[in-house]
């Protein structure tokens, strides 16, 4: 049986200054339920990882995004039946309300900040990766 490789849009949105990140915490359900997490979610057919980015971003946050350059893709291999393609894009705010419209909260936080909280295994490459960018 083939490995089910399931690619992902994932945004790293700053604020205005570029001085905080938007992350969510997911929902207390299914794996890495409570985890916090960078916005995105799965692309669908057809969809490339900006497209899915925009759309992902405002059905579960409300608001419009500029997407930017793409950060780094991370491949989180879970065993012998799938593995998760997270595609990292850099973005910023736009306009639109902030809303924990699917997810059960929001934050700004700074880039010193994000070992505070308890980020699923493969988003430690991404944070490697904006730590490096940032120096």
């Amino acid at each position: 049986m083939a490995k089910k490789i399931v690619r992902v849009g994932v945004a790293i949105i700053w604020n205005s200054d570029r001085s905080k990140i938007l992350i969510d915490k997911r929902l207390p359900k299914g794996e890495f339920g409570g985890f916090w997490e960078f916005p995105g979610g799965k692309l669908e057919e057809n969809e490339d990882a900006i497209a899915c980015i925009h759309r992902e971003v405002r059905e579960e946050l409300g608001i419009e995004i500029e997407v930017y350059e793409h950060l780094i893709t991370v491949e989180q291999n879970y065993g012998d039946h799938f593995s998760l393609n997270l595609i990292v894009h850099q973005a910023g705010y736009i306009s639109g309300e902030l809303q924990a419209l699917e997810c059960a909260e929001i934050k700004w936080v700074k880039l010193s900040e994000l070992n505070q909280y308890e980020l699923p295994p493969a988003n430690s490459e991404i944070v490697e990766a904006l730590l490096k960018n940032a120096s």
